[in-house]
């Protein structure tokens, strides 16, 4: 009784902040600006009247004479643009905790304080081809020095093969028009699909990397898959179909990591210790397929939907007396759309998906007398049929206030229920709610956003809630930081990581 009633108290709290939070930005929006328009005149009072325009036209842009030297020097300069980033950032757990070994050694992880602490960089390189077409290449690298600081004895192998270190090519495509009406692209590339900022309804493409939940929105998460894409426009109406051939899945926190639910350290010695996670990425089996067609028209647009790809996150399946993570193919149809009113955006989507998997425990009951034979637990591996509905509402505000809310369900077809002898890893609905409030500041240079997940029609499963603001130093250089919680709920999934609660922040050069 006591622990339940801490328990409530932690939960009701920190819902508490989130309410005050949103409060805040919705009360700060409605207050007058601080920062006044100056009088047109006294701004250009500082120039003279007779001020000749003609002593600011642009320049030829030229490539320097020893760019002009060199063989192809000209075109490389006219044609090649680089770009990137260089950031560091760093993300501190203020509440100690600590993870089992998942290699069975008997030991523990504590993620208490620093755990990231880290310098990244991105690469774009971007090339004009002849007859329009254009060709990109992108490379992402990062290393993480907290594990230097903190010991890399104290982290399995899983833990530092997926945040120590990582070199990965992000997208790399060739892409240009057919005809005045058609595109093709060939490479590996993102592909946003849906309305939600949030969830994942028909956005069923890509994977993502994930290994930090909670920390990013989806936007910034998407990794790229080899594709080829055929794009296809004519008037308000539009189609694009794609042939995947690459297997590629989400990066996902390995066993060891502080975002494993303690369910799955815990039972049997560790659901994911083990399984092993296939880390392949190829070009073997059959292609994905996918395709969509959309409709743009006056204050309303809507999307048709259809795949049979590969689920972007493995799943665990059971082999003889072994489990292993495995990839699962699986259909997909689906649709969406936006509908503008005023200062309000209405959104929805629907997709049907067939063959996904999902995990029980099935109880084998004892023979008949003697009864003092303990039941025996199956884990079991079944395909179902599933119902993913999303509908939100968005309000733009004064002063760019942007008020966003979403509810999803997902609904599993032939879900056994209360049957007593079954014990259901994945619940028949699972309902999501996401709040965010967003409001630039000092003319536009900084953001702010309050983001609040919570799961279960009650909230009773959990959620979290991310305060972060962005600010623009200058063209070139971006200050972020934020403040991550997360609810306490089932020790399944998010509400396993309410000791997980962290702050961040990065500095980034942008050139």
């Amino acid at each position: 009784m006591h622990e339940g009633l801490c328990s409530f108290t932690r939960v009701a709290a920190r819902v508490g902040l989130v309410m005050s939070a949103a409060l805040f930005v919705i009360a700060a929006a409605a207050a007058p600006s601080f920062a006044q328009d100056e009088d047109l005149d006294d701004l250009m009072g500082g120039f003279d009247d007779d001020f000749d325009a003609s002593e600011f036209e642009e320049e030829e842009d030229v490539a320097p004479e020893w760019m002009e030297a060199l063989p192809g020097g000209s075109w490389a300069y006219e044609s090649i643009d680089i770009s990137g980033s260089i950031a560091s950032g760093a993300v501190w757990n203020y509440l100690s905790h600590t993870v089992a070994d998942s290699e069975g050694a008997g030991g523990t992880t504590d993620y208490g304080g620093l755990s990231r602490l880290d310098l990244d960089g991105f690469l774009q390189i971007d090339v004009a081809l002849p007859y329009e077409w254009q060709a990109r290449g992108e490379l992402i690298a990062w290393y993480d020095f907290a594990y230097q600081i903190n010991g890399r004895r104290d982290y399995n192998a899983a833990v530092l093969d997926v945040y120590e270190w990582q070199v990965d090519s992000g997208e790399a495509y060739v892409s240009g028009p057919l005809t005045d009406a058609i595109d093709l692209t060939i490479g590996r590339k993102v592909v946003n699909w849906g309305r939600s900022d949030t969830f994942r309804v028909v956005d069923v493409v890509n994977p993502l990397d994930n290994k930090e939940p909670g920390l990013v929105d989806i936007e910034d998460l998407r990794r790229s898959k080899a594709m080829v894409k055929l794009d296809i426009q004519r008037g308000p109406w539009s189609g694009q179909f794609l042939v995947i051939p690459e297997h590629r899945y989400d990066r996902g926190p390995p066993p060891g990591s502080d975002f494993i639910p303690d369910i799955f350290t815990q039972f049997g010695g560790g659901l994911t210790g083990s399984a092993p996670t296939d880390d392949r990425s190829d070009f073997t089996g059959m292609p994905g397929l996918a395709g969509k067609i959309d409709g743009r028209f006056s204050g309303w647009d809507f999307s048709l939907y259809g795949a049979y790809v590969d689920e972007t996150q493995r799943t665990v399946d059971v082999i003889g007396a072994g489990i292993q993570n495995e990839a699962n193919r699986f259909g997909m149809v689906g649709a969406a759309g936006n509908f503008t009113r005023g200062a309000f955006l209405f959104k929805a989507e629907l997709a049907y998906l067939t063959g996904i998997r999902t995990l029980r425990l099935q109880i084998v009951p004892p023979p008949p007398p003697p009864p003092v034979v303990n039941p025996t637990f199956l884990l079991m591996n079944q395909q179902r049929n599933r119902l993913d509905t999303m509908v939100g509402i968005e309000w733009y505000g004064p002063d760019q206030l942007t008020v966003a809310l979403e509810i999803l369900n997902r609904h599993i077809f032939d879900h056994p229920g209360g049957n007593p002898l079954t014990l259901e890893i994945t619940p028949a609905d699972n309902f999501e709610t996401a709040l965010r409030v967003s409001r630039p500041f000092l003319r536009e240079r900084l953001d702010i956003t309050l983001l609040a997940v919570v799961f279960g029609e009650k909230v009773q499963d959990g959620g979290l809630f991310r305060a972060s603001a962005e600010f623009e130093v200058n063209d070139s250089v971006k200050v972020e930081g934020g403040w991550l919680v997360f609810f306490d709920g089932p020790r399944l999934g998010v509400g396993a990581f309410d000791s997980n609660d962290r702050i961040y922040g990065e500095v980034k050069y942008s050139f």
